[in-house]
């Protein structure tokens, strides 16, 4: 029996790490098919314009925004761990290289009205965060550690678009779509649960770098959280949200379970009451602009 060519690129996929398809397949060819393109620059424009943009305006006093310190006391017991700044910068390969498997798996024709729906809802995810950004832009302080890629971070992020950390809210939303996506397209199970597995455990990696490298605070958490499920009631939901926290430093580096604990408390408490306070709220971002107005912390010794 001839096997078909659908079913030899679902032979070639299956079992391998999403980290072994290369994301130049990504790069080759999303950017240029009719049924990828449109979504591609709509997700490109809003990163451009409501991510850096709006940062570099501000910081350039071209926009005048008011700006939040947004440090938390807890964040003193997570130490500086410059050896994750490989983890945090995988961000962006972190949810190319499933676009990348399907590519492979599909082919270019088929995949890319499946690429298109990942980028509508990064698209979604981008455009709402910046929605609050331009009601309040929110900072914290970090290490003045310029060495290798650190330097390259301090010089293209001006650091003003904290919370909801992007960070958080699009690995917690690759991972939870993936999920879905899997389950509807009927994959395997053996590769739903290989895939499921690196993915989560990926989005559990990075949530923990943004904290070590001292890109986020650990109040920038629960607003990443809080938008997803606001947004994405049907991929993650307030179930998720917890679990996902209670997955955070298990295995803490550099500091006492009890100091892991608390943090986790506390991302826990904040998410709730988000949920809470805005669950009369048709806006999402309700709740998280009354806490930017009142939140009050401890002042920065420098920027």
């Amino acid at each position: 029996m001839t096997t078909t060519a659908p079913a030899k690129r679902i032979k070639k996929t299956s079992g391998r790490p999403l980290g072994s398809f290369s994301v130049l397949w990504s790069y080759a060819t999303i950017p240029f098919r009719p049924r990828s393109i449109g979504a591609f620059l709509s997700y490109m424009r809003t990163v451009v314009v409501n991510f850096f943009g709006l940062q570099f305006l501000v910081k350039w006093g071209i926009k005048k925004l008011p700006v939040v310190h947004v440090d938390h006391p807890l964040d003193k017991t997570i130490p500086f761990l410059p050896h994750k700044i490989g983890i945090y910068l995988h961000f962006i390969n972190f949810w190319i290289e499933p676009l990348s498997m399907l590519i492979r798996r599909y082919g270019a024709h088929k995949a890319m009205p499946f690429c298109a729906e990942w980028f509508r809802a990064i698209t979604t995810a981008y455009d709402e965060a910046a929605r609050l950004y331009r009601f309040r832009v929110s900072t914290m302080e970090r290490p003045a550690y310029r060495k290798g890629k650190f330097l390259t971070i301090h010089l293209l992020d001006p650091h003003l678009c904290c919370v909801p950390s992007l960070h958080i809210a699009i690995v917690v939303l690759c991972a939870s779509f993936y999920r879905h996506f899997f389950a509807r397209e009927q994959f395997p199970e053996a590769d739903q649960r290989q895939w499921n597995k690196e993915l989560y455990d990926g989005a559990v990696a990075i949530a923990e770098s943004v904290l070590y490298v001292k890109q986020h605070s650990v109040n920038c958490v629960p607003a990443a959280l809080y938008m997803v499920s606001r947004l994405f009631p049907a991929l993650f939901t307030p179930t998720d949200a917890v679990a996902f926290i209670d997955a955070l430093f298990v295995q803490p580096e550099g500091m006492d379970e009890q100091s892991a604990r608390a943090i986790k408390t506390h991302i826990m408490d904040m998410y709730e009451r988000f949920l809470l306070e805005g669950a009369h709220d048709d806006d999402w971002r309700a709740p998280v602009q009354r806490w930017l107005v009142t939140y009050r912390p401890e002042q920065p010794s420098g920027m």
